[in-house]
């Protein structure tokens, strides 16, 4: 038995429960580094993963609102579609009072000597 050092009884596992001196019985005092390390892990760990799950909730919100873009760019394409075609500029010229209309003959070219 070494110097110092109390063999485990119950006994003497009980006394030092009791009296709070069970870490240094079990000699854990000489594993306080390791055990700082894996405390530090761990807290590495639960803060990774923290920053992980907020990362996705907002790639999530993201891709709602791309949905949302996508709908509203296609309403606007169809919009600038339909304000295109002739027949609508023709009713918007004529609801704003203009005298532009198409012209009634085709134009022809002038040619050159």
């Amino acid at each position: 038995m070494e110097e110092g050092r109390e063999k485990l009884t119950a006994k003497t596992v009980m006394k030092s429960i009791w009296s709070g001196d069970i870490l240094l019985l079990l000699r854990v005092d000489k594993l306080l580094p390791y055990i700082l390390f894996l405390f530090v892990l761990g807290w590495i760990n639960i803060f990774l993963n923290y920053r992980i799950e907020q990362t996705m909730v907002q790639v999530e919100k993201n891709q709602k609102l791309l949905k949302e873009y996508k709908v509203y760019h296609a309403q606007k394409t169809y919009e600038y579609v339909t304000l295109s075609r002739i027949s609508t500029v023709e009713s918007m010229l004529e609801d704003a009072g203009s005298k532009v209309t198409a012209p009634q003959k085709p134009a022809y070219r002038l040619k050159g000597k």
